[in-house]
């Protein structure tokens, strides 16, 4: 019966946890939600669509977990919401139960843990969809420029796409997106494709809508004009791209620098944690609260951190 005692403070952190995270996103996606991309559709005069999401197209949050657990070689179609939350709850307890039982860290100071688990486990999606759109938007510069020579031989678009997308890596996920979205759409239904695929293209990226945006109207446009035109609108974007990759590596760097911080400080509390002569303080609510505000601080604020360096790239 002990051992139960002791793990019922345990599962209750976890419940906790779970809706203290849940609030705190919510309120998250409301304040900091991006729309930069928006604004970007608005400029280049781009219409909006406020269609609903199927949970299958591209870009929605089932496609991000998807994306996230097939880096690990684990198909979860249709099973998407059942494995988030059994990660989410996985990743909830293993801290819960580490902080609280190997460390020795009071069940208040562990719940925090039990929140970090959540982000954790949230940030695999929310990475692995990261990362795609970054490894697009490094190659689009690549791009761009051999179609914009390419263009100028071969005056059918879908064609000189296809032909362009083959010169980039096997596994590059912009040569899968061209092909098996951008041509295949193409082919199928022709320049009526065009609305829906700048539309999933500013899902992934501004400068993939851009560029989506431009082909699209040199494929409407034509003429050697409109050629001129988009070599010159290729290149202000190439020289974009460029600066927006510097951006990316400078915020990556900021990133590493804080998670360091982080976990410098958390060895710190680790270490009081386990030291006799600071133990005794530990058994305070105060110092508890504290303890569990600092760790908490840290989560969100790596979190709040991410999202304004993203948001700004």
């Amino acid at each position: 019966m002990d051992i139960v005692y002791k793990i019922l403070p345990v599962l209750g952190a976890v419940m906790v946890a779970f809706l203290i995270f849940t609030f705190g996103q919510k309120l998250s996606e409301k304040a900091f939600k991006q729309k930069t991309s928006k604004r970007v559709k608005d400029l280049m005069g781009v219409e909006t669509k406020k269609s609903k999401v199927k949970p299958t197209d591209f870009g929605s949050e089932d496609y991000k977990i998807r994306l996230a657990f097939s880096r690990y070689g684990i198909d979860v179609y249709k099973r998407e919401k059942l494995a988030m939350n059994i990660a989410r709850l996985g990743f909830a307890l293993l801290f819960v139960v580490g902080l609280h039982f190997v460390f020795g860290l009071p069940i208040m100071t562990s719940l925090a843990g039990g929140i970090a688990g959540f982000l954790i486990a949230n940030s695999f999606s929310v990475n692995a969809w990261s990362k795609l759109k970054n490894d697009i938007d490094k190659e689009i510069p690549i791009f761009l420029s051999g179609f914009t020579s390419t263009i100028q031989v071969n005056p059918n678009v879908l064609q000189a796409v296809e032909e362009e997308s083959t010169v980039l890596a096997i596994n590059s996920p912009l040569k899968r997106w061209l092909q098996e979205r951008f041509v295949r759409l193409g082919q199928d239904k022709g320049i009526s494709a065009l609305p829906d695929l700048v539309e999933e293209a500013f899902k992934i990226s501004n400068s993939l809508g851009i560029m989506i945006f431009l082909v699209g109207r040199l494929w409407k446009t034509g003429g050697m004009e409109w050629k001129r035109s988009f070599a010159l609108a290729a290149s202000n974007l190439e020289g974009v791209m460029e600066a927006r990759m510097m951006g990316l590596a400078a915020g990556t760097a900021a990133k590493n620098a804080v998670m360091v911080i982080i976990f410098v400080t958390m060895f710190v509390i680790l270490i009081m944690a386990r030291n006799p002569v600071f133990s005794r303080s530990m058994e305070s609510p105060v110092v508890q609260a504290v303890y569990a505000a600092t760790i908490l601080m840290m989560v969100f604020g790596y979190g709040f951190m991410g999202n304004m360096i993203d948001s700004k790239l």
